[in-house]
């Protein structure tokens, strides 16, 4: 009798565990699982925009961490949100960033959002600007 409530006992609490291991596992990885990077040197090769007059604006900047071996290289395509930002990063310069994959394109491709990037030569705004020194 006592064999059958420890087996009983382990049915009861394996079951629900191996379905919630299998769908993490099985289930929750073939969802929209996107990652981030971060490169302590990501060389901008090219910077790009596309306006749709009325609908919206496109922002981009082209690179690859500079600190990778030539035939390992992967690049990225890195959208950005504030124009502000997007005019102070130059072609052919260096820059400490971080971005993160907002979503898949039709391809499967990953679709890069900007999280933030240095200044060329160290150091990073925050906060808020002055507007009126009064």
């Amino acid at each position: 009798m006592r064999d059958r409530k420890i087996i009983l006992i382990l049915i009861v609490v394996l079951i629900p565990m191996v379905l919630i291991a299998l769908y993490y596992f099985i289930g929750a990885r073939s969802e929209n699982v996107y990652s981030s990077q971060s490169f302590g040197g990501m060389y901008i090769e090219e910077k790009g925009y596309h306006v749709e007059p009325g609908k919206y604006l496109q922002m981009w900047i082209i690179g690859y961490n500079a600190y990778e071996e030539s035939e390992n290289r992967e690049t990225f395509k890195v959208l950005i949100k504030d124009a502000n930002v997007y005019n102070l990063i130059e072609e052919n310069q260096e820059y400490v960033i971080s971005f993160s994959a907002k979503y898949q394109d039709e391809s499967k491709n990953n679709i890069y959002s900007l999280d933030w990037i240095s200044l060329p030569h160290g150091g990073q705004l925050r906060g808020d600007g002055l507007i009126d020194k009064n």
